[in-house]
Formats: C-alpha cells, sequence, structure tokens
C-alpha cells in the first residue's frame, strides 16, 4: 500500500473516534428520526408505523453509515482560476501517482551523483533519478546537453560534485520515457555536498520557471512538490511556501497560460509532521482564485506576485 493509502486509512480511522465522527452520527440519526416521525403521522392508522420502529436497526446501521462517510478524509483541494480556464490543486499523495510535466528542484551545479554526500535517494531528485532513469549517467547526459549555451561559472578548489554554477533559476526540459520533467536550480551547494537555499532565491526561480515553461514548453498540466522544503533547507513553512507557489503561478497567468493545471502535492509525512490543514489551505487557494483582478498592463516580471 502506498504512503498516500496509508494517511489516508490512518486520517479516516482517526476521524471515526472524533468529535466530528459523534457530530455526524447524532446529525444522521436526527434527520432518520425526522423521517420516522413525518412517517408516522402520515401513515397512522395503518400498519406502517410498527413496521418502521421494526427497522430501526437498520436505520442506526444507515446513520453510522452516513456518519462513516462524512468523516472520510478529503486528499486535494483545487480551484478554477477565475478568467483563466486553468486549475489549481494541493493535493497530499506520492508525487510521482500523480500525471503530468513534473518539475523537480535541484542545485546550481545540476550534481546527479546519488549518494549519501550528494543526491540523497529521499530527495524528490533521487526518487525522479531512480524511477525515471534507474541510474543517473543518462540524466547527467541529458541535463549536459540542455545546459549547452547557458552562461556558467567555473568554481575553484575541490569539490564532492561539479564545478561549473549556472545561475539560479536556471531550468532544463527533459523527455525521459513516457513524461516530461522540467529541472529547476533552486539552492547552492558547497564542495562538501551540502544544498542551501533562501526564500528570495525560491521566488527568483519560480517565476523563471514560469517564463521558460511559456516559451519552451507544451501546454500540459504540472506536478510539482513544496519546493525548497527538503534538502534545501528554508526555514519558511510548507504553508507560506505553497501560498507563495501559488500566487507566483497566478501572477505568471496574467501574461500568458501555459498550463492546463498545477497540482502542487504534500507528502503524507510533511501532512502528519507538521499538522498541515488542507482546509485553510483550500480556503486560500480559492480565495486567491476567485478575486483574483488581471492587469492588461506589463507592470512586473512574470510570475511575481504583487
Amino acid at each position: 500500500m502506498s504512503s498516500g493509502k496509508c494517511f489516508y486509512c490512518r486520517t479516516w480511522m482517526k476521524n471515526l473516534f472524533s468529535i466530528q465522527a459523534l457530530t455526524a452520527v447524532l446529525s444522521s440519526f436526527g434527520v432518520l428520526w425526522l423521517v420516522v416521525e413525518i412517517s408516522t403521522f402520515f401513515l397512522s392508522g395503518t400498519g406502517w408505523p410498527d413496521r418502521i420502529r421494526q427497522w430501526w436497526l437498520y436505520f442506526g446501521l444507515v446513520g453510522l453509515g452516513a456518519a462513516a462517510w462524512e468523516c472520510r478524509p478529503h486528499l486535494s483541494v483545487a480551484a478554477k482560476l477565475n478568467g483563466r480556464d486553468v486549475t489549481i490543486e494541493v493535493a497530499v499523495g506520492d508525487l510521482f501517482d500523480f500525471t503530468g510535466a513534473y518539475i523537480v528542484g535541484t542545485n546550481t551545479t545540476f550534481d546527479t551523483r546519488i549518494s549519501r554526500e550528494l543526491i540523497s535517494e529521499k530527495s524528490v531528485q533521487g526518487a525522479f533519478t531512480r524511477k525515471f532513469y534507474g541510474e543517473e549517467t543518462q540524466l547527467d547526459r541529458e541535463l549536459t546537453s540542455g545546459l549547452v549555451g547557458i552562461a556558467s561559472t567555473d568554481l575553484n578548489g575541490s569539490r564532492l560534485g561539479k564545478a561549473r554554477r549556472y545561475p539560479i533559476g536556471t531550468c532544463v526540459r527533459l523527455n525521459p520515457r513516457t513524461c516530461t520533467a522540467y529541472f529547476l536550480a533552486i539552492a547552492e551547494i558547497n564542495e562538501h555536498g551540502v544544498a542551501s537555499g533562501n526564500f528570495n532565491d525560491l521566488k527568483e526561480s519560480l517565476a523563471k520557471l514560469w517564463v521558460f515553461i511559456g516559451e519552451r514548453g507544451l501546454k500540459e498540466s504540472l506536478v510539482m512538490p513544496v519546493l525548497g522544503t527538503g534538502f534545501s533547507r528554508l526555514r519558511q513553512t510548507r504553508e507560506e511556501i505553497i501560498r507563495e507557489i501559488v500566487q507566483s503561478f497566478i501572477a505568471a497567468c496574467s501574461e500568458r497560460t501555459f498550463a492546463d493545471k498545477l497540482t502542487i502535492v504534500i507528502t503524507p509525512h510533511d501532512m502528519r509532521k507538521h499538522g498541515i490543514s488542507l482546509d485553510e489551505l483550500g480556503c486560500f487557494l480559492r480565495h486567491e482564485c476567485h478575486y483574483v483582478s488581471f492587469s492588461t498592463g506589463v507592470q512586473q516580471p512574470t510570475g511575481t506576485p504583487a
């Protein structure tokens, strides 16, 4: 069973033993009791009221079933962008269970070697490499080809990784197997193989990403993790970064429509560990999508929230 399904089952079980469940049970029984009372009133003088009373067990089971259904967890929230045929979704699950073009955060030297000292297998880049390439040799060749012609600087001294650095926000489009992916440089990596980033770098990277996809990508659904919250070590909360991604994407859509849908995927582990509220994110998402106002003038770079 995938971690997404495990999270769903555990959350559902937790909800069944909560105030929410008790409220749902009482509400269900209240509705059923009202139906019984109305039926008894209109069918008095017949044998139906007695029959209905004999069915109390079945009514109870229906009430419990309705309460259990009411307590089921929701693993995604979505809203359509006002004035655009674009949907934004925040979902819980495994990133690669979703279909679309994947956005993968990487470092400015585009290191690909998976090891304990450099690119962790537990990172999104490491998981992506294992799933779509097996090992990093072919990925490295495709990245090298995609980086041709992009300005870079050579790094001095001995390093665990590569010695050529590209600017923050550099993006390379890949086509592994049956999908599309965008590798986006969002963090620096030092000579010891330790990556680090900051919030301003993330905002700059997002702005450049939307421009890149608009100019060189296909118009398709985009799937991305909560960038920068893993090995890039951003200090902002997941909720803050999700809000920034949403606002940056909406700002970019003011200039052009370059994707049918954006899905931001939160891991079940992060949901449990950090107590993230999908309902609160849903309120934010619906507000941003509903009250967006697109201007026709050129004011700020694409992907920069107002």
